[in-house]
């Protein structure tokens, strides 16, 4: 029997700062081919809470990767798994899979087109879940591109006690992860539970020659069943990390007052000592997604979508040493996009800004995000203040649109009667269908900003999507949410923690001007692409202060004061050159379509597939 990957590496169950001995380098590989074996492409499994519905930026990879000529070339099967959730309540079993699913077999519904049961029926009863399987389409007609994948979802609401406790003792013995610490929380419990079914559940789908299957952990969900992998996979399974973020520094950047001015002035100092996480912060276990990748370094390989969550991944301990983390940024969409088109869509834009606002405003500016501390909404407010007199001056109107939503998809029903009702979404009430959680402050603030300027609005549309059905009667029938792309002007994304974040320059090919932080993992997308030169296209915020001769306990003691300054600072410094650069002629709007439009060409999903996915893939499968 061949020997678990467990086996031959080693992780202790406390954390030192150094660890006592370090598990021997694996033996050098010959370099590996970028492309599958001929006649035979990779069997590729995704462990995702978005294998059925995009909820975030995953689902956006995903769709991505499975829609690329590139992935398709060298993917023979790709099968996506999550937990069942809440689709396992839904009244149609053709949405169990989602809009785009067929489902194949389905324990529930009493289906099996393929002959399964026979397979999946011993599962079932042996971890006493429910399995739904099929496919899921994936179409892009705006780019002229599909795909399709496998989907493997598991009902783990119930579950064989027996058999989930033994797993978690081994969870203990092999890697030291204490389950009993963290199983009162359902975000670690629902991936534990699906970590042996869904492994059991792919031995059921493959063939001998579909094998190795190279497993997926996207986030912290996949970590159970890629542990479950390494210790019984053997030579069938390899196992890769894709770290769409670094939990340890999301929680450590966003609690701090000084926010990403503190963390990361602390990272590069740290790093630069040879100091890790835990050296300068102190234990972190009680955090359960650090607890789980911290062990990646056990896996074959990890991916991070940046340079700054490449850094935040070294810097876990020093058990990622010697660990190759792979680039392979999140690719952009390319828009194809010309001036008439451009001038189309602001002109609708700017149609309804004169009907909510009582003017055309000359700039028009969107910030698309989550209501989350993360985004620093603040920012966007603190360079649109710095605007203000430079419009008057020049007799030009702007306003930004900050399109976010806490409370899900308001119905047509809901807007219409707060449009009708006291003028949605230029101002707001308390309580839903309209504010609700962190909208509130975000429309007080709007609210506040819109008393004390003249040239420059806010307005916050809490909102997914964009057209008359999501923000009223203003809206003109053509303009949707890739209408509200193309016309921008100006895309505001100057988050303080911001893995890659693919929304921000979403409008490059359609002749925005995009507003980036360094915080930014597409920060190091762009610099790679354009070889370090500076471009019109793209602003960047540089939000962090170089340690030089500051100690790191003087570092962790940056306040939020401290932080507002920087900030402040870079407020004017970007708005002197948005002002400056943002197109006011056709001309000019021309110019940055034609040079947004060769960026993106260079950041597409087939290109980030073949520079860093491609090696990757070849490298552990061989």
């Amino acid at each position: 029997m061949a020997k678990s990957k467990a086996a031959r590496k080693t992780v202790t169950k406390t954390t030192p700062k150094k660890s006592a001995s370090k598990p021997k380098a694996a033996p050098k590989k010959t370099a590996a081919k970028t492309t599958a074996p001929k006649g035979k492409g990779y069997t590729l499994a995704h462990v995702t809470h978005e294998a059925v519905e995009q909820i975030g930026g995953i689902g956006t990879v995903l769709e991505g990767l499975m829609t690329s000529p590139e992935y398709k070339s060298r993917v023979d099967r790709s099968i996506l798994i999550g937990p069942m959730g809440g689709h396992v309540h839904v009244p149609n079993p053709n949405l169990r899979l989602g809009d785009m699913g067929k489902v194949l077999y389905s324990s529930i519904d009493s289906i099996d087109e393929l002959g399964l049961a026979a397979k999946f029926q011993p599962i079932e009863w042996a971890f006493d879940v429910s399995i739904a399987y099929g496919t899921r389409q994936y179409d892009q007609p705006s780019q002229g591109r599909n795909g399709e994948a496998e989907v493997l979802l598991i009902d783990v609401s119930h579950v064989n006690e027996a058999r989930n406790n033994a797993f978690k003792a081994r969870l203990w013995e092999e890697f030291g992860l204490d389950s009993a610490r963290y199983q009162s929380g359902w975000d670690y419990e629902e991936y534990v539970r699906l970590a042996e079914p869904a492994y059991y559940a792919l031995h059921a789908l493959l063939k001998d020659e579909d094998f190795p299957c190279i497993l997926f952990s996207h986030e912290f969900m996949g970590m159970p069943a890629a542990l479950k992998s390494i210790m019984d996979g053997g030579d069938k399974f390899r196992t890769i990390y894709h770290a769409h973020e670094c939990p340890t520094a999301r929680r450590l950047c966003e609690d701090h007052p000084g926010n990403d001015t503190m963390f990361y002035s602390v990272l590069d100092t740290a790093q630069a000592k040879g100091l890790y996480v835990e050296d300068v912060f102190g234990n972190l276990d009680d955090m359960m997604r650090h607890a789980l990748v911290k062990r990646t370094h056990l896996l074959d390989g990890i991916i991070a979508v940046g340079d700054r969550t490449r850094d935040e991944i070294k810097f876990l301990s020093d058990d990622f040493d010697d660990m190759d983390v792979t680039l392979v940024y999140n690719g952009l969409p390319a828009h194809k996009v010309d001036l008439p088109l451009k001038n189309k869509m602001r002109g609708h834009l700017q149609e309804f800004s004169k009907k909510l606002l009582g003017f055309t405003p000359d700039i028009l500016m969107t910030h698309v995000a989550r209501p989350v501390i993360s985004k620093a909404i603040w920012r966007d407010l603190q360079v649109c203040h710095e605007m203000e007199n430079q419009l008057v001056a020049a007799d030009k109107k702007a306003v930004l649109y900050i399109l976010t939503s806490a409370g899900g998809t308001r119905s047509k029903a809901d807007v219409e009667h707060m449009c009708n009702s006291y003028g949605w979404p230029l101002h707001h009430k308390a309580g839903y269908p309209d504010l609700c959680g962190p909208e509130v402050e975000l429309a007080n603030d709007a609210a506040e900003f819109n008393l004390n300027h003249k040239n420059v609005k806010v307005v916050l549309v809490n909102q997914f999507g964009w057209g008359p059905d999501r923000v009223g009667p203003y809206c003109h029938k053509d303009l949707d949410m890739s209408g509200l792309r193309i016309a921008t002007d100006v895309e505001f994304g100057a988050a303080n923690y911001e893995p890659f974040g693919i929304s921000p320059l979403e409008p490059l090919a359609c002749g925005a001007i995009c507003i980036i932080s360094d915080a930014c993992g597409c920060e190091g997308f762009v610099r790679h692409t354009t070889k370090g030169k500076t471009v019109t296209n793209v602003i960047t915020g540089n939000y962090t202060v170089p340690g030089g001769t500051k100690s790191i306990e003087d570092l962790l003691n940056i306040t939020a004061a401290d932080r507002e300054k920087i900030e402040l600072k870079e407020a004017k410094r970007i708005a002197d050159q948005l002002m400056a650069d943002v197109p006011q002629t056709d001309a000019k709007r021309k110019k940055l379509i034609e040079s947004g439009t060769k960026l993106v060409d260079k950041m597409g999903w087939d290109q980030v597939i073949t520079d860093g996915l491609a090696q990757l893939l070849a490298k552990v499968a061989s």
